[in-house]
């Protein structure tokens, strides 16, 4: 029997509930089978996420499943590495169980997305911050999103392996359409082990939160990661 669905409790590791603000939310994970690229999206959401979202409810979901189903991928074998990829890698803070921008590759691809002379300014300021105990404005320099590409991963599996997945195009619209299409508001987000981030959201969201509010009712990354063992890329959030 499937076990598909929206769990009742935390993922590993994780907490279930939020307090924030002096209210609670509920973030239920909602584990599903794996996306596979060029996934159709919005028959992924009809039969996984929406039978579990009541009123006064939101879905937030992860950018990868987004930018696995509607193709925003660049496969290894488009990607020819830098000098200056190479060298922005040793610079970069190495995280247990989590590979994050230490990929010559995966750099090179966000090197791609903003440009040599963004990037070879994020690398100056960031590392000026950084000697000023202010950490994090290399990617808040390099813009674009950078931080929420994802993919290279030598340990997963096929073909996952072999793209990067590059944050999805007009994020705010598609979670506007994603509204209008299942009557619940949307967010797209980017969790990792280090922090969450917003990609975009419908205006059922914004109109109720700010993008400080949700980085602080997702706090902790309740979706889990790959190397828990979880496949849960969906939330339902719910005010307790």
């Amino acid at each position: 029997m499937s076990s598909f669905g929206i769990k009742s409790e935390a993922n590993v590791g994780r907490q279930l509930v939020m307090e924030y603000k002096g209210r609670e939310y509920a973030r239920y994970p909602i584990e599903t089978p794996i996306v596979n690229i060029g996934d159709n999206l919005n028959d992924f959401i009809e039969k996984y996420a929406k039978p579990y979202v009541k009123d006064g409810d939101f879905l937030c979901i992860s950018s990868k499943i987004i930018s696995i189903s509607q193709k925003f991928v660049v496969h290894r074998s488009e990607v020819k590495i830098s000098p200056l990829a190479r060298l922005i890698v040793k610079f970069v803070k190495k995280w247990p169980n989590d590979y994050g921008y230490s990929l010559p590759e995966k750099m090179q691809v966000a090197i791609n997305m903003v440009g040599y002379p963004r990037m070879i300014l994020a690398l100056i300021g960031g590392t000026l911050m950084k000697l000023i105990g202010k950490p994090g404005y290399f990617y808040r320099i390099a813009g674009h999103n950078i931080n929420a590409i994802d993919g290279f991963i030598p340990t997963a599996m096929k073909p996952f392996n072999e793209y990067a997945f590059l944050p999805p195009k007009n994020a705010d619209k598609i979670a506007q359409d994603l509204e209008s299409r299942f009557s619940f508001p949307v967010a797209i987000v980017d969790g990792n082990n280090i922090d969450n981030n917003i990609i975009g959201c419908s205006e059922g969201v914004s109109h109720q939160f700010s993008e400080a509010d949700l980085m602080q009712i997702l706090k902790g990354n309740p979706q889990g990661q790959d190397d828990d063992g979880n496949i849960t890329p969906m939330l339902v959030i719910r005010m307790l």
